[in-house]
């Protein structure tokens, strides 16, 4: 019987380094997926730091950009207020004008015909 567990031990002993050997082949193998890992990272890393510096400057230009685009719109604005105000100033004076220069214009044009008409009578009597 002592044979028995001797050769149990020794079996048992084999398995247990087996197990150790394939365990260390198993971590080697796990230490290079990580290096792998890590050098992918690195890779990544400074790959993305340029695009990142980039979108940084382009969302600054960008921002820039709506910026000027805010202040020329604010300018075409109170442009169109400018020139709104100035077209109503001019039918405002257009219909004071208007007004002024209507009624002497009317009584005038009146007057003239008033006058034609009673030259024409007057040559009409004339000649007849």
């Amino acid at each position: 019987m002592e044979t028995f567990f001797a050769v149990v031990q020794i079996v048992l002993f084999l398995c247990l380094s087996a197990l150790c050997v394939y365990l260390i082949v198993v971590l080697l193998r796990v230490r290079d997926v990580l290096a792998n890992v890590e050098r992918d990272l690195k890779e990544m890393t400074s790959r993305a730091l340029p695009v990142l510096e980039n979108m940084e400057f382009i969302t600054a230009r960008v921002k820039s950009i709506t910026e000027n685009i805010d202040d020329q719109v604010m300018i075409v604005r109170e442009s169109i207020s400018s020139v709104k105000q100035v077209t109503d100033n001019i039918v405002d004076m257009e219909r004071r004008v208007q007004e002024r220069l209507e009624g002497p214009i009317l009584e005038t044009v009146a007057f003239v015909a008033a006058v034609l008409k009673g030259v024409r009578t007057f040559l009409d009597r004339v000649r007849a």
